[in-house]
Order: structure tokens, then sequence, then C-alpha cells
């Protein structure tokens, strides 16, 4: 989530505010309320809003050449014109037109001012009489009042977007159909409407750069396991127009896999074959292409092949272009599977954030379920429909609904505005609330209601805004706030399982840590031998489950009888209690760090790519817990869900 005040100067003209005359003292606030409430009040008022029949009246389209699909290559510069014609009430003098590209990412600021620079804007009209004033009134908005006279119904205003010598720049991030917005303030009360439909551009993927090559993680001697190599650009787009051969590298005597693979053009860009292993062990392999005039390599994850649980690997957190994000919901699920090769993923967007939000759009939801249960297949890919309870109250929660029901709750819904009250409606459901960048960020977690072990057994720990952990933690998230890290919701006594996920905005569904424009990016590790809706929750609600900053990291732990996730019984841990501890590193290793309470002891292993222990801790008491946190020398992290003592 970027640029809260950008969001709200959308709102600003419907959000009036009263100011007394004389300066009110400040009330003392509690240093534990995290709610943001210039932000909610805003949303509060711009609900009530009213608009004019003319508001959001008209309609726009892109006129392109013959031969112009009106494309462009993600991060270049080009221009476009754009026709936008009055309705049937126009507009009134004193009354605007605004043009809005995407205000989450980084398109170019339609702008009046300086025609050598990105993103300069022509504004013209043949209605005689009409005087155009456009300005730049935010990032990536301009604004256009109408003076002189109306602007009577059929009329037109051309704009040229990228008009000057350096044309506009387009968004970075590969996505089809990115919507050039228009909206009208047609009576010139300050109130204004997005047009109903909007026109769009492709933004295509640039030149490959990098293949990504995912194994399955797990298995046992004997089974068949799955390999997926996908080329991407230096952004993480995925490169759909792309015919090579792919040269397997250093494939182990215990894992059987063809020693090259076409890449055809109808493939897009991705692959998946199936091979078997044959022997226990870690398994790794490296991938070559030759892509143009550019030879690209890459070493796969590791494959543990043993009789040990197996791990699933989803990313639970995630937003398209229906919210902040970019790219349709479907193209997210194709990413997420046939790229990132997932095995669960959750499209979570905002239920009120973006610039339609989906409880005012019902159609839009239900496009959100739809997707979900469309690229949903038993027993191979786990997906799941979500969205992100979006309280500037007390803190953000994606909420999954595993059941057949998937209702969209909405944190602007007076009757599931607490997360007392989300909790009571999904209780019901089948369905999880998860805590996200607890530690702020957009907007840290309100701690003072205890989660409940049913409906919020776990906190996402680790996102594209970094690490929620504790004020130690490598690469923690920005605008963090002491006392709200999930190690500070442990220490209050609450039993929390730890997941990743991504909270990617650029269609990346598990690999927005590839590209260059987060620090880091979350997955969540489910351990359960079945990929179904029934196992993966029972896992989720055991804390059955731990988070990496995106690599595949395979980590094991257990604390006297206990695993992790689980509880251990004081009685048990009374005298030096055993700790076993197993790390298979996607990379050479930093350090491991078993972390107790408040207490970090480091582990030998720099430079590692495999290390496991055994060892002893000294007496547990009542309420005390342990985690390991595995940091690797690239900066790819893990955490284990903690065990607790009882």
């Amino acid at each position: 989530m970027k640029r809260v005040a950008l969001a709200l100067a959308l709102l600003a003209s419907a959000c009036g505010e009263e100011r007394s005359s004389a300066p009110q003292p400040a009330p003392e606030r509690d240093p534990e309320d995290v709610a943001r409430r210039d932000v909610h009040e805003a949303f509060v008022a711009a609900r009530s809003a009213f608009h004019h029949a003319s508001d959001g009246g008209g309609r726009a389209w892109l006129e392109l050449a013959e031969g112009d699909d009106g494309s462009v290559v993600a991060g270049t510069s080009r221009s476009w014109k754009l026709v936008y014609e009055a309705g049937p009430l126009g507009i009134a003098e004193g009354g605007a037109l605004y043009f809005q590209v995407s205000p989450f990412f980084e398109w170019s600021t339609p702008q009046v001012e300086r025609e050598s620079a990105s993103g300069f804007t022509g504004v013209t009209t043949s209605a005689q009489g009409v005087r155009l004033e456009p300005r730049t009134l935010d990032q990536q908005l301009l604004g256009i009042p109408i003076a002189g006279r109306a602007l009577a119904p059929g009329e037109r205003i051309d704009l040229v977007y990228g008009a000057g010598s350096a044309g506009a720049r387009s968004d970075p991030y590969a996505e089809e159909a990115s919507r050039f917005w228009f909206a009208v303030d047609g009576d010139g009360d300050g109130t204004r409407k997005l047009l109903a439909d909007s026109p769009g551009v492709d933004v295509k993927p640039s030149a490959p750069a990098m293949l990504v090559a995912t194994l399955t993680s797990t298995a046992k001697t004997g089974e068949s396991v799955r390999l997926c190599v996908a080329v991407l650009d230096a952004r993480a787009n995925a490169v759909a127009d792309c015919e090579t051969e792919l040269e397997l590298l250093d494939v182990p005597a215990g894992l059987e896999l063809p020693k090259r693979i076409t890449l055809r053009s109808a493939d897009r860009g991705r692959v998946t074959v199936e091979g078997r292993v044959t022997a226990d062990g870690v398994h790794r392999i490296g991938v070559r292409a030759l892509v143009g005039e550019r030879t690209l390599e890459t070493r796969s994850n590791p494959l543990h092949a043993s009789g040990g649980p197996r791990i699933w690997w989803g990313d639970l957190h995630g937003h398209s272009s229906l919210s902040d994000g970019s790219g349709t919901p479907e193209a997210w699920f194709d990413y997420a599977r046939h790229v990132a090769a997932l095995d669960l993923a959750a499209l979570t967007d905002h239920d009120h954030w973006g610039l339609l939000f989906l409880d005012e759009h019902p159609e839009l939801w239900q496009r959100l379920v739809g997707a979900a249960r469309a690229a949903d297949e038993p027993g191979r890919f786990l997906a799941l429909p979500g969205y992100e309870w979006t309280s500037w109250i007390v803190g953000h929660r994606h909420v999954l609904h595993f059941g057949d029901e998937a209702p969209l709750l909405s944190s602007m819904d007076e009757r599931y505005d607490t997360q007392e009250e989300l909790r009571e409606a999904l209780r019901p459901l089948r369905s999880l609330s998860i805590p996200h960048h607890p530690a702020g960020g957009p907007m840290a977690t309100d701690w003072r209601t205890a989660p409940d072990a049913q409906v919020e057994p776990v906190v996402e720990i680790c996102s594209a805004h970094g690490s929620s952990e504790a004020l130690d933690s490598p690469r923690v998230l920005h605008s963090p706030r002491p006392k709200h890290f999930a190690r500070d919701a442990l220490l209050r006594g609450y039993k929390l399982g730890f997941i990743g996920s991504g909270d990617g905005h650029d269609g990346h569904a598990g690999l927005a840590w590839k590209g260059p424009h987060y620090p880091t990016g979350g997955l969540v590790a489910v351990l359960s031998e079945e990929l179904t809706r029934d196992a993966v929750l029972d896992a989720f609600q055991r804390r059955r489950v731990y988070a990496t900053s995106g690599p595949r990291i395979l980590l094991r732990f257990a604390l006297g009888r206990a695993r992790m996730g689980e509880t251990l019984a004081a009685a048990d841990a009374q005298a030096d209690t055993p700790l076993f501890l197993q790390v298979i590193a996607a990379s050479p290793l930093e350090t491991i760090e078993v972390i107790a309470g408040d207490e970090i002891v480091a582990l030998p292993c720099r430079n590692e790519l495999e290390y496991s222990a055994s060892a002893s801790l000294g007496p547990l008491s009542p309420g005390e817990f342990v985690y390991v946190r595995v940091i690797q020398l690239d900066g790819g992290m893990a955490w284990s869900s903690p065990i607790f003592v009882e």
C-alpha cells in the first residue's frame, strides 16, 4: 500500500473539514493506539458524499493510428491520444474533468508546465467559448477545470499524454489493460466520480534477464516431482514470447530429469516437467539457456528426499488492479501457479482502498472469487478466495475463505468494523483472519485484544514491506512502531504461528522478492501431508507453518516432544530440554539464531548450505516460547513458528 496521502487526495473534494476558530489541545493518546483516524474519517465522509447526476458522465477512449494497439514495453516511454466526450448532462462551468494514471506505481505524472519533461500532456478542445485550465493536482493526477461556459453534451476534450519530446513513462510492471482513469465533477461542487469505463493499454515485459527454476521441495524416494522453469525480465515480469533450449546442469544421480527441455513459443516463457526421485538426500540442479544473445543461468531451490513431513509453498497476500496493484486477478493466479510454481495462493485485494472499492462494487468481489475458483485444482494447486480487511483503526488483516461461503465483510461496515466482530462472523465460515505488517509500515496492529486461536492462529511477519518479527530483525519494515512487532505479541502471552506472504502489488505472486522494487518478499511454508482445504486449514490452526522472505529455505525444528507451532508441557521442560534443528538453505547461510523470549543464541553455520544440530536448552517456564531465525548471506530469511511452554 503506497501513497496514502495521494489516495486521500482523490477524496479531498468530497470531504469538507470543519475547523474551530481557536486551537484545541491535542488529546492524550494511548501509546498502544495505532489508529489513523484521519484516513478512516476521510473514507467515512466520502461514503456519504452527494453526487450530482452529471458526475461521472460521458465516455473516453484511446485514439490510435492504424496498426497501433496502444501497448508499451514496461518502463519505457511513448505518447497516447485520448478523447473525452461529455455525457447527456455535460460539464457545468466551474466543473472539471480529471485524468489520472495509476496512482500506486511509476507512471509519469501528467503535467502541463514543462514540455520537455516526461508526462507533458497537451489538452485542447474544439468547443468554441470553452476555456480549459489544466493543472497538476498531485502525483499522477491532472485536473482540467471548465471555464468560459459549460461543456455541452457531445463536445470533446482531446488529451495527448506524453506530447513532449520525453513522452510519458509507463509502469515497470507488465499487465493487461492498465487503466487511464477519467473522472468528472459535472456540477462544480468539488465532488467527482469515475467514468464507468475508462480506457486501458497493455504493458508488455521487457527483454529476458533471468531464469527461475523451482523444484518440488519435499518428496519420498520413488515419487514423482516437478521442475518449473520460467523466463523473466529484470523486473520479474514473465516473458511470454521466448523460444530456447533449457540445459539442466549438475543433475544428481538420485534425481531423474531430462537433460534438455525445449521451450516453445506456445509455452509462454514457462515450462513444467515431471521427474522422479530415486535416492534420499538433498538435490539441487542448475539451468542454463541462450536467450537471444544472452546466456541466462540459475540454480534451483533444494529438494529434500526423506521421510519427513511434506512442505507446500504459498503466497496468501497480494493485490491486483482491482484495488491498488497491477494486473488482472486471472493473470495473478496464472503467475502464482505457472511462473512461481506455488502450491497455494490467495489474492487479497482491499475491501475499501484503490480507485474502485470492492465493498461498493460487488461485481468486482465476485470476479475475485470467480478467479480463485477457476484457478483451483484439487490436489495440485489450492486457490483460496480472500481479501484485505483494511481497518485504519486496529490494523489490516487478510481474510482467507476455506469453505464454500466467501462473503466480503467490509471494515467499513459497522457490523464488522472491529476485530472481535470480524472474528465472530468468520467463525462459522471456516475462514482465517491474518494480521500483517503488524509493526507498522502502512499500518500497525493493535495488540490490545488477544487473537482467537481458531480464526487468528498466525501472524504474517514478512512481506514486501519488510520484517515485522522483531526490532532486531534484519530488513525491518519502514516506519516501525516499537512494542507492535510479532515478538511483542508473543511476550504478551499470545500463541501465534509465523507466516510470510508477498503483499506484492506488481502481479508477481510468490516472486515479489525477485525484482528490484521491494526489499523483501514473503512465502508461507505449510507442513501437511495433503494439499487440501481441510488439511491446510488444520495446519494453520495448529500453527504447523513457517515463514520465509521469499527463498524456499527448508526448516525443521523440535523442542522435546513438541514440533514447531506446538506446545510443550512445563513438566517436560524443567531440566535440559533437547532441541533438534535442521536447515537446508537456498543459498549459503550467514547465521542461525535460536530465540527464547528476549534471549538470542547464534549458531556457527556461516557459508554452509545445510546445517543440523542437536542441543539442549536450560529449564523453561510456563509462558515462555522458543523459535528459530535463519539468515542467508544474500539476505534471505526464514523463521520457524514458535514452540510454546505451558
